[in-house]
């Protein structure tokens, strides 16, 4: 990796729930709807986590 700039945690957590769904909508492939789905359930389980808490 060149670019060491670019931390991919602070990426997704610019995403909303919401706006992850809508990619996983526009997802041209099954892998492609896979990961987003799995960005998806990680957004969930951390909002989960913090009502719990």
């Amino acid at each position: 990796m060149e670019n060491k700039d670019i931390d991919l945690y602070d990426i997704f957590n610019k995403y909303s729930y919401y706006e992850l769904k809508e990619l996983f909508k526009k997802a041209k492939t099954k892998d492609e709807q896979d990961f987003y789905m799995a960005l998806s359930n990680i957004v969930l389980q951390k909002k989960q986590s913090k009502i719990i808490k």
